[in-house]
């Protein structure tokens, strides 16, 4: 039983790292302040959806459903 816990242990630390810089990287590909406002100008679904949640740009999601762009995300 303590190698179980020592091996699930290992495992979680780990992957946490790991975790962590996908998470970042998420972040820095995106900015609010990259000049983009409309659907045409968003690069992909990831794009959109991040302008749409992280930035506020609720004009994106014209039906208000909850997916932006649905000529790209739809």
């Amino acid at each position: 039983m303590k190698k179980l816990t020592f091996i699930l242990t290992a495992l979680f630390l780990i992957s946490s790292p790991v975790l962590a810089k996908g998470k970042k990287a998420d972040s820095e590909q995106f900015s609010c302040n990259d000049g983009k406002r409309t659907c045409k100008d968003m690069d992909n679904c990831d794009d959109a959806k991040f302008h749409l949640h992280q930035c506020g740009m609720k004009k994106l999601d014209r039906d208000r459903d909850g997916v932006p762009c649905e000529s790209i995300c739809g």
